[in-house]
């Protein structure tokens, strides 16, 4: 028990990596997050399921501006163990990760507004004695410790105490809200969807989405057969605009350079 909590910090350290090492590979998304804590708790299988389920939940979430989601790291690891030890999938991956992913929030804000305020005096008081050395460790290690050990800590936590009786506690939950919380499940996916499309839907996208509704709701295509006809769409648009695109500048000068004659 032990050594898989020590190895669930690290699943959890290598996903808020990239918000503060690696840079954005997209590692912390649920995604990654699943299989990953799937493998370390001897259920890959049921990892990559959760993880891509709870990614359909999470595919309209991101952080724009001073927006700050749910913790997707937290969400993903914890949501994928207790999955996994209680044996109810996706509805218990939704009622204990998207829950405590709030709570691993809340003591990220907490850290951010009561140590932030220290270290960043500390890096000014460095940057104006000349001490470039000193500000770089402190900028580094402050920054670490803020993103990093407060969530860690709590995700391990939540691993080492919450496998005893997370069996109990769903088992206190009752039946029709364990069927409310698979309906959810449902609905999550749609919703997520929605998100991301309220960010990107402009008027040139929709006859492509119309498509894609057709071919899954009348058509009957599986996904992977509307991902190929997509690619195959955005490959002919590719290389039409590749071929016409310098005749059409072309034509764009000359007709310039008529316009100039007269």
């Amino acid at each position: 028990m032990f050594l898989k909590t020590i190895l669930i910090g690290i699943v959890a350290l290598f996903g808020y990596g990239e918000y503060f090492l690696t840079g954005r590979g997209m590692v912390a998304r649920p995604i990654v997050m699943g299989p990953l804590t799937g493998l370390v708790l001897g259920d890959l299988s049921t990892g990559i399921k959760i993880g891509a389920a709870l990614e359909l939940a999470y595919i309209g979430v991101v952080e724009v501006g001073a927006s700050v989601p749910q913790d997707m790291v937290s969400a993903g690891v914890l949501g994928t163990v207790f999955a996994i030890s209680t044996g109810k999938g996706t509805s218990a991956a939704l009622a204990f990760g998207l829950p405590l992913s709030m709570l691993v929030l809340l003591v990220q804000n907490f850290a951010y507004v009561a140590v932030c305020p220290w270290y960043v005096k500390k890096c000014d008081d460095y940057a104006k004695a000349g001490e470039p050395d000193k500000l770089s460790r402190m900028s580094f290690w402050g920054g670490t410790i803020i993103n990093f050990v407060p969530s860690v800590i709590l995700i391990m936590l939540a691993f080492y105490f919450g496998n005893s009786f997370s069996k109990e506690i769903v088992a206190a939950i009752p039946q029709f809200v364990q069927d409310g919380l698979v309906v959810a499940s449902g609905i999550l996916p749609a919703f997520g969807f929605a998100m991301l499309l309220e960010q990107i839907l402009r008027k040139e996208i929709i006859p492509f989405f119309v498509i894609g509704f057709l071919l899954t709701t009348y058509l009957k295509v599986p996904i992977i057969g509307v991902a190929l006809f997509g690619a195959s769409v955005i490959a002919i648009m590719y290389f039409y605009e590749k071929k016409y695109q310098p005749n059409m500048a072309n034509r764009q000068i000359g007709d310039d350079d008529n316009v100039d004659e007269f």
